[in-house]
């Protein structure tokens, strides 16, 4: 008989969302789905709808996502529920998860919950560390290869041993990345200059390791201690595929976590509580000694470091639970310039986020009621080397926030949210000096107000509708603008107002066939006083997306073929750099037998070169071959 891999959910525990007691829009994305290697965490993500994803070139690239429009720095990323956005990083790098340190992932679009803290405009993505489930001990080990000299060598082992269950586990992955692509020399208007070549100084090389070790002291009682770290050497392509280009791009990522949960406090049965201590270092090295990307040789390394202390307590009482959380950040950057030995600025942000939450209860537990209030208060201080001295700034946030959801029946389940968010300006943006372009000290939070409703449909349990109507206004967005001599200057300026819709649909109409689709429609326009980006649509947005999935599942062989596209989409703020609508194809197979899978993918079946930052563009017809097995 074959081995049939069952991912049950795990029990909720203290601290993490209870996804029946919460009004907003969401998605899990279970073990299954990630267990897939043939696109990295990013793709998957945008799989769903209302997300989208951007990459800088092919494997192991910079990549990221954007949720209901709101930019990458305005969507948060969690690692089992704390943040790893900040000041230095505020927009997080999905190629550097390896999707070894995912169990599972939650999507939350526009509402966050009060679990993640103070929350950001566009919604956030936490992402579940693996767990060690009951009577489980077991080793996987997978291998792979692909086109572009892809390889990869994964394992990961789940045991328990004297009460602690430890999990462990690394993954080493490379690719050369030398796919061909239509090269327009700079001129996409003249077709005559065009040349069909492969990208050059694009290889990467990623290894990433993953330590999990936890105990429970009582039933009431459990502490986890989490290490993940990531190191990644990637070549930068340059735009005109010089041949000869060496610039390096190297980046090494440190997680460290620890939570501990403690319910009934007191005896009461009433109190529960988790704290956490964390740590997140990140280092990046630009070098670019010969001057072969910009105007003069550089070489840089940025040092970002993020320590901090959270909690979260819970009352549950008979017609109400309340809940509180609360997180201490400290923030560094330095950035150094290697060449001389000088750096060009340190910055330090303490951040204190506060939330609380009342939820009420009525008609038999079937309506709910979530008033949430969330505060957050910053102070800066930093030191440019361009002038002596430093200085400080310092800002305050509330965001009130409204949820309601009504559980008609077994069947019908009705949402409706709103709110109001904020992002405070990275150090880049308001510290930043680099060559033209330049930061500014009297930047404001970027603010938001976010409204949704919408209704699941659950007519069996072969069969699932859910679809969503969104709205969001934005104030004081940070845009650069620049002058007459080219050099940009960060600056409040913008307003954008986000109109749009998301249908989810899954069907399954034999136990063998099983159809997924999801389409988003949206709106994204900018308001400005500036005429010719007023009534524009924000970059990087599509108007439309779709995904689509058939898959056939017998008791060896599953077969799946999928679909996404993606139209109306431009590179500026003027619209005047349209990107190429794409709609691209995949198709696979994979194979169990005992304890073995095989697993092969062929992607972008039409060879089409998505260029998701104008002049970078990602593989064409790939494939992929992965063995795996479990011990």
């Amino acid at each position: 008989m074959p081995t049939i891999d069952v991912f049950a959910d795990r029990p909720v525990e203290t601290g993490e969302v209870q996804h029946e007691e919460f009004s907003g829009s969401f998605k899990r994305i279970e073990r299954e789905e990630l267990q897939r290697r043939d696109i990295d965490l990013a793709e998957i993500i945008s799989h769903e709808s209302g997300v989208q994803s951007l990459q800088l070139g092919g494997f192991g690239t910079f990549s990221s996502i954007t949720v209901r429009a709101a930019s990458a720095a305005q969507t948060g990323v969690y690692l089992d529920g704390i943040q790893l956005n900040s000041g230095g990083n505020s927009v997080v790098d999905l190629s550097l998860l390896d999707l070894l340190t995912a169990d599972s992932l939650d999507i939350y679009r526009g509402a966050t919950p009060l679990q993640l803290g103070a929350g950001t405009i566009g919604g956030a993505i936490n992402i579940r560390s693996p767990v060690v489930g009951s009577d489980e001990s077991s080793t996987r080990a997978l291998l792979g290869f692909g086109s572009f000299n892809m390889q990869q060598a994964q394992a990961l082992h789940r045991g328990s041993y004297s009460g602690w269950d430890v999990i462990g586990g690394f993954s080493l992955q490379q690719s050369d990345n030398d796919y061909p692509f239509l090269d327009s020399n700079g001129t996409p208007l003249n077709v005559n200059d065009d040349t069909r070549q492969d990208r050059n100084n694009a290889a990467v090389q990623r290894f990433s390791t993953i330590a999990k070790a936890g105990t429970a002291w009582t039933n009431d009682s459990r502490t986890d201690l989490l290490l993940q770290a990531t190191i990644r050497d990637t070549g930068v392509p340059e735009f005109r595929n010089s041949a000869d280009n060496e610039a390096a791009f190297d980046t090494e990522s440190l997680r460290l976590q620890l939570n501990h949960r403690l319910d009934d406090l007191g005896g009461s049965g009433n109190w529960n509580s988790r704290f956490g201590i964390f740590q997140h270092i990140d280092n990046d090295e630009f070098d670019d000694s010969l001057s072969q990307i910009g105007l003069s040789p550089q070489r840089t390394a940025i040092d970002n470091q993020t320590t901090g202390l959270n909690s979260y307590f819970e009352y549950l009482g008979d017609v109400a639970t309340i809940g509180i959380s609360a997180e201490l950040r400290f923030e560094e950057q330095e950035d150094k310039n290697l060449l001389n030995g000088a750096f060009d600025f340190r910055a330090d942000r303490t951040a204190i986020n506060v939330a609380a939450q009342s939820l009420f209860y009525f008609l038999d537990d079937r309506l709910l009621l979530i008033p949430s209030l969330k505060f957050q208060s910053v102070d800066d201080s930093f030191d440019l080397v361009a002038r002596e001295g430093g200085d400080q700034r310092g800002d305050n946030n509330f965001s009130p926030a409204m949820g309601l959801r009504y559980d008609r029946s077994d069947n019908w389940t009705y949402r409706f949210n709103v709110g109001s968010f904020f992002r405070e300006p990275s150090f880049d943006e308001l510290f930043g000096n680099r060559g033209l372009f330049q930061g500014n000290e009297d930047l404001v939070a970027e603010e938001g107000i976010n409204a949704d409703i919408g209704f699941k449909w659950t007519p069996s349990q072969n069969t699932e509708i859910d679809v969503s109507l969104f709205g969001s206004w934005r104030d004081e967005l940070i845009a650069t603008i620049f002058n007459a001599q080219g050099v940009g200057t960060t600056t409040n300026i913008a307003e954008a107002q986000i109109l749009g819709v998301e249908i989810s649909a899954s069907w399954q109409p034999t136990p063998a066939i099983s159809v997924l689709a999801n389409v988003t429609l949206q709106d994204a326009q900018s308001l400005q006083s500036f005429q010719a980006f007023d009534g524009r649509q924000l970059p990087g947005e599509a108007q439309q997306a779709t995904y689509f999935r058939l898959q056939h599942s017998s008791r060896f062989i599953k077969l799946f073929v999928e679909a996404e596209g993606s139209w109306n989409r431009f590179y500026d703020q003027a619209n005047v750099l349209p990107a190429a609508d794409t709609w691209l194809q995949n198709i696979g197979i994979d194979w169990h037998y005992a304890n073995w899978s095989l697993r092969g993918v062929v992607n972008n079946l039409g060879d089409q070169n998505v260029e998701d930052f104008n002049g970078f563009p990602r593989p064409g017809r790939s494939f992929s071959l992965t063995v795996s097995t479990t011990l």
